[in-house]
């Protein structure tokens, strides 16, 4: 597949996600979302045990994931490399992984997704959804909600976490209904927690991060966000979704809020020039193709799971 189709591709994928926009960070007043239901767990992941040092219990090198596509593996490590300090605690690490998204991540339509194709990408076989959607974010800063979740996903993994991709619903900003959306939850000492990396810098004005939506629990979540068990409960979806969700993404309970951090002032940084590095990443598959002839069609896995619809329900 050319890196053309890709990006028309892409384009219609970023509509049907619901990030398109700006989605809401508060529910409408006068409309108490249904009660929490308590996620059914199917499995666990395996625990990962943080990777060792003689300085630090929890270290200062990532550790690369069991099972991916060596380019993307290179791309993962180095960015958690680079945040990664000796001596951080776990709450260290996911707050420094949370705040360079948000410092270096533009919202827009996700760019060179197979990028890691022409950059080494042989043997290691078709990425997952989660790798592939964090190399937008990762490499050029710009993506969705899809993207600033799958790179956190894989930032936190890296650095010897335990993190999973949480697709669901949360408000439209004109609080007209739902929108498909995105974000995490991670086990920081012994508790999981959501994060919500793009709804916070929605509400980031100024270099001032807020911690908004940072280490919440699912109380406090369900005020705006639909997924797993609670959304199965709010009747949105078709059999066919609620399935998919029940099988693949009832993710571990997060029983409490984290205590409440100060705002994290930063500098603002000068934003990417998307049609720039869209037309460098368009030269580069030229360069590539005219040396090793034309890429073979691929079907890559990056259609976001479960949504992709045009809307839901209005809110009752």
């Amino acid at each position: 597949m050319s890196m053309i189709k890709l990006c028309v591709l892409v384009i219609v994928t970023a509509v049907l996600s619901g990030c398109a926009g700006d989605t809401a960070h508060n529910p409408p007043p006068d409309s108490p979302p249904p009660p929490l239901s308590t996620p059914q767990i199917e499995s666990s992941p395996a625990p990962v045990t943080p990777p060792q040092s003689a300085s630090s219990p929890h270290g200062q090198q990532p550790k690369p994931p069991d099972e991916t596509e060596p380019y993307i593996e290179t791309v993962v490590m180095d960015a958690a490399q680079s945040i990664l300090v000796p001596g951080m605690s776990e709450f260290d690490m996911v707050k420094a992984a949370f705040d360079h998204i948000i410092e270096n991540t533009v919202l827009d339509d996700p760019i060179g997704l197979d990028i890691w194709r022409i950059r080494g990408g042989h043997g290691g076989g078709i990425p997952s959804f989660v790798e592939n959607r964090s190399l937008s974010v990762l490499l050029f800063g710009v993506g969705m909600c899809e993207d600033y979740a799958a790179a956190l996903t894989v930032l936190l993994r890296a650095m010897g976490l335990r993190a999973q991709y949480v697709p669901g619903l949360t408000y439209a900003a004109d609080g007209s209904g739902f929108v498909d959306h995105a974000w995490v939850t991670a086990e920081v000492d012994g508790l999981w927690y959501h994060l919500d990396v793009q709804l916070e810098q929605n509400i980031t004005r100024q270099g001032r991060i807020r911690y908004r939506y940072f280490m919440k629990g699912d109380a406090t979540m369900s005020a705006s966000h639909r997924w797993g068990q609670n959304l199965i409960d709010s009747r949105l979806l078709t059999p066919e979704q609620n399935h998919e969700i029940s099988r693949d993404f009832i993710h571990e309970p997060c029983p409490r809020d984290y205590p409440e951090q100060p705002p994290h002032i930063f500098e603002p940084g000068t934003p990417p020039d998307i049609p720039a590095l869209t037309a460098a990443i368009e030269d580069e598959l030229r360069i590539y193709e005219a040396e090793h002839g034309m890429l073979p069609p691929l079907e890559q896995n990056i259609i976001p799971p479960v949504f992709a619809l045009a809307g839901y329900p209005p809110i009752p």
